[in-house]
């Protein structure tokens, strides 16, 4: 009787470890179902701050925490063999969540990535529609900033005496900037930019005519906003240098169209009655300033116009934007009708 009550007891224990180890097994599989899923999947590219005086341990502790390394203690002393505890670069990285400490050691001493941001300015835009684009295009830069620093008192280039604007001298060109630059710095690359661009041009045909470099940018604005075929350009500019010459009014809509801001819809007869030096149907001679900011085909073809005796040209292909040159007024009357 004793016997079994002994051999009852001991099956009890058994039993009651079996369970307790089907419990357990059951429990641990579910703990390590939930931290499996709760974990980050390996591979996601994570972002992560260095803060400025940031310790190794901070540093290691945030990293585990976004399941960039797995163990901040083990990574603390990998880093610690490597004597690279002190070289920790502060700054805002992307990782991979369970990359190699290796890996990571190398991304946090050699520094942050250099993020870069891209804008472009298309030929014949205007100093307002560059600050607009710049300001909807580069985060960290507010209209406002880049109208602050618009005088062109701010700036010291040779080219710009005698101007009294920047514009024309915004030269049209992909650019690409660091976070580290403000709406100054931005202008001033762009006129280094112009420097570059046209310091090798032959400015002898427009001096012979008692034409200043900054009379070219007027006329080289003139044809950009006039000139939507690139055959065009030399011909458009030959018209301005032959009115000039004779001295004949421009009668170019453009230049109004820059004092009204009035570039989508054409010019009433009512607007033409406007005074203001950039009204050149009323005003002999250039504007007072460039209409907009040209790029280098036609600058040059501002130096470089058609050998041809035209005085007058109209739209007569709207929709491709084509033109057709004059020489007489009963000429250019003729291909007014022909337009209608």
């Amino acid at each position: 009787m004793k016997k079994n009550k002994i051999l009852c007891g001991v099956n009890l224990i058994i039993i009651g470890a079996v369970i307790f180890l089907f419990l357990s097994s059951l429990m641990s599989c579910s703990i390590f179902e939930f931290e499996e899923n709760d974990r980050v999947q390996s591979g996601v590219e994570v972002e992560f701050e260095i803060k400025e005086g940031m310790s190794l341990k901070e540093a290691a502790s945030v990293m585990e925490e976004k399941n960039i390394i797995d163990n901040a203690f083990l990574f603390i002393l990998f880093v610690e063999q490597r004597d690279e505890e002190g070289s920790l670069i502060p700054g805002v990285y992307k990782m991979k969540t369970d990359s190699g400490y290796e890996e990571v050691l190398d991304e946090i001493t050699a520094g942050p990535p250099i993020i870069t941001y891209k804008f472009t300015i298309p030929e014949g835009y205007t100093i307002k529609q560059i600050i607009g684009k710049i300001a909807a295009e580069i985060p960290f830069i507010e209209e406002e900033d880049m109208e602050e620093v618009e005088d062109i008192s701010n700036y010291n280039y040779d080219y710009l005496k005698g101007a009294t604007s920047l514009e024309g001298f915004l030269f049209p060109k992909t650019y690409e900037i660091t976070i580290e630059y403000n709406a100054k710095n931005i202008f001033e690359m762009m006129l280094a930019q112009y420097q570059v661009e046209t310091v090798g041009l032959d400015y002898y045909f427009a001096e012979d005519k008692g034409l200043s470099r900054y009379d070219v940018l007027k006329i080289a604005s003139m044809i950009e906003r006039e000139a939507y075929i690139p055959e065009e350009r030399a011909l458009i500019s030959a018209v301005i240098h032959n009115r000039l010459d004779i001295d004949m009014k421009m009668d170019i809509d453009a230049t109004l169209c820059y004092f009204l801001d009035k570039w989508e819809k054409g010019l009433t007869e009512e607007d033409k009655k406007t005074d203001s030096q950039y009204n050149t149907y009323i005003y002999y001679g250039l504007p007072p300033t460039p209409i907009c900011n040209p790029g280098i085909a036609s600058i040059k073809a501002a130096l470089n116009p058609a050998d041809v005796d035209y005085l007058y040209f109209v739209v007569t292909d709207s929709e491709e934007h084509i033109h057709s040159f004059a020489s007489t007024l009963e000429e250019h009357g003729e291909n007014i009708n022909n337009a209608r």
